[in-house]
C-alpha cells in the first residue's frame, strides 16, 4: 500500500497555486508543464521504489500475561534494503488492554535489524489474540510511504497478575523484606524454635538470644515455626456488587490478584488453598490443595471468572462451603456491600461460621467517594450535598465493619490498589498469632 507523504501535497499545492497565478497573469505556460512532468516522473519514480516489500517483521511476547500490569512485548524489524529505512511501526491492539508506547518510529540500517519494545496492560482476563504488524517507511524520494502489513497472528491468555508471585519468591531467595508486604517468612509463636536468624525491625524483644548474640557480636533472636498444613479458602463473591472498577480494573481482578499471591504465601508454607465462587447460588468449589501443583490449578480456575448481574445470597454461599469443607479453615470473602440489606446478610451468614471455621472478610473502599468525602471543598460550596452524601456513605461503610467485627470475622478494608498486600500481611499476622 502507498500512501502520500506531507511532502508530496505540499509540492502539488505549490504546483496547483503557480499554475493558478501563471493563467491569471497569461504568461507563457511551457516552463509550467517542464516542472509538472518533473513532478510526476519524480512520483513515478518513487512509486516504482515502492513495488517490493524492504522488511520482515518477528513478534515476541509471553504466552501468559498479568491483569493490571505492564506486560512487555518485542518486535524486530529486519530490513533487505541496500539504503536506511526510516519509518513507524504499530502493533494491532487487543482487547481491553492498554499499549504503550506505540506507534514507534524505527530507523533500520542498511541489511540490518532494529528492536521495538512496548508493553501491554491488560483490563480484563480472558482469551486473547495479536493481529498483525503494520510498518510505514519513507520512499527515497520522500514523496511516498510504503505501508506494510505484516500478519503475525497468535494467541495469549490473561491471567490474574501472576507476576507478583514470582517477584516475591525472587525476594524470598534474597532473604530480603519487601516495605508493602512486611515479612516474607510465615513465622509462628513460641513453641516450637525453628532456627537462629538475625534480627530485623519489628522482632520483638523477648525472642532476642542473648549468649547467641554475644557470641557472634551481633544481635540474632529465636525463629519459631509456624503450625502448617491447614485450611485456606478464597471466597469470590461474583454477584453484582462486584461488577465495580478502580483505575480501569475490575474488583473481581483485584480480588483474585489478592488471592493467588496470598494462595501462593499459604501453600509454600506447608498449608492448603482452595477457591470458592458464589452468587445468588454456589458457583463452583476448588477444595483446598497444597504444594505447587494446588497453587496451578488455583490460577487455571480464576482464569475466566467474571461477575454477573445476580444478586448475592451470602446465606446459601455460606451454608453451602460450610458443608463442604468440614476442618477448620480460613474463610477469606471476597465481597462488596452497597446496602443496608446485603451488610446484613452478610454478618449472619459469617456469624454462622463461627467458632469452627476462622472469616476474613475484604471489602474494598471507593476511591472516589473517599476523595469526594476527604478532599478539598470548592470555594462557592456548589459540593456540599455530594460531600455530604460521601460523608454519610463512609460512615455507613464503618459501621458495617463494626457489625462483621461484632459477628466474629475478621474484616480487611482497603483501597483496591492495597488489597493484595495488606491481604498478605494479614494472612501472615494470623499465623503468627495462631489464630487459626
Amino acid at each position: 500500500m502507498i500512501v502520500p507523504t506531507r511532502r508530496l501535497v505540499t509540492l502539488a499545492f505549490a504546483c496547483a497555486a503557480v499554475a493558478l497565478a501563471a493563467g491569471i497573469a497569461r504568461v507563457d505556460a511551457r516552463p509550467l508543464l517542464i516542472i509538472d512532468v518533473l513532478v510526476l516522473v519524480a512520483c513515478a519514480v518513487d512509486a516504482a521504489s515502492a513495488v517490493r516489500r524492504r522488511l520482515t517483521v518477528e513478534r515476541e511476547a509471553p504466552q501468559i500475561f498479568s491483569v493490571g500490569r505492564p506486560n512487555l512485548v518485542t518486535l524486530t524489524v529486519r530490513s533487505s534494503s541496500d539504503r536506511p529505512v526510516r519509518g513507524t511501526v504499530a502493533d494491532d491492539p487487543l482487547e481491553a488492554c492498554e499499549p504503550c508506547d506505540l506507534p514507534a518510529r524505527i530507523t533500520v540500517a542498511p541489511r540490518g535489524t532494529c528492536t521495538v519494545r512496548y508493553e501491554v496492560t491488560p483490563l480484563r482476563r480472558g482469551p486473547r489474540a495479536f493481529g498483525a504488524v503494520t510498518v510505514r517507511y519513507l520512499m527515497p524520494l520522500g514523496l511516498f510511504w510504503r505501508q506494510e502489513r505484516h500478519e503475525l497472528p497468535r494467541d495469549v491468555d490473561v491471567y490474574p497478575d501472576v507476576h507478583a508471585a514470582r517477584a516475591l519468591e525472587l525476594l524470598r531467595r534474597q532473604g530480603r523484606q519487601d516495605a508493602r508486604l512486611g515479612s516474607l517468612r510465615v513465622r509462628g509463636g513460641d513453641t516450637e524454635f525453628e532456627r537462629l536468624r538475625p534480627y530485623v525491625r519489628g522482632d520483638e524483644v523477648r525472642h532476642v538470644d542473648w549468649r547467641a548474640s554475644a557470641r557472634k557480636d551481633e544481635i540474632v533472636v529465636r525463629q519459631f515455626q509456624a503450625e502448617s498444613n491447614q485450611n485456606v479458602v478464597f471466597a469470590v463473591d461474583l454477584g453484582r456488587s462486584m461488577r465495580g472498577e478502580s483505575a480501569g480494573i475490575g474488583a473481581v481482578d483485584r480480588a483474585l490478584a489478592a488471592a493467588l499471591l496470598a494462595a501462593d504465601v499459604a501453600v509454600r508454607g506447608g498449608d492448603k488453598a482452595g477457591l470458592f465462587t458464589f452468587d445468588d447460588r454456589p458457583r463452583s468449589l476448588l477444595r483446598p490443595t497444597g504444594g505447587r501443583a494446588g497453587a496451578r490449578k488455583l490460577t487455571r480456575a480464576a482464569y475466566a471468572l467474571e461477575a454477573g448481574l445476580a444478586a448475592t445470597d451470602y446465606r446459601a454461599a455460606m451454608v453451602f462451603l460450610k458443608a463442604q469443607v468440614k476442618a477448620r479453615s480460613l474463610f477469606v470473602i471476597f465481597t462488596q456491600v452497597l446496602e443496608p440489606r446485603a451488610a446484613r446478610e452478610l454478618a449472619g451468614a459469617v456469624r454462622a461460621l463461627v467458632p469452627r471455621h476462622l472469616p476474613l472478610c475484604v471489602l474494598m473502599r471507593d476511591d472516589a467517594v473517599e476523595e469526594l468525602a476527604l478532599g478539598p471543598a470548592d470555594d462557592d460550596g456548589e459540593d456540599a450535598f455530594g460531600r455530604a452524601a460521601a460523608a454519610s456513605a463512609l460512615s455507613w461503610r464503618a459501621g458495617t465493619v463494626r457489625a462483621l467485627e461484632r459477628a466474629g470475622a475478621l474484616v480487611l478494608d482497603a483501597r483496591p490498589a492495597d488489597v493484595t498486600p495488606e491481604l498478605v500481611k494479614r494472612f501472615l499476622e494470623i499465623k503468627a498469632r495462631r489464630l487459626l
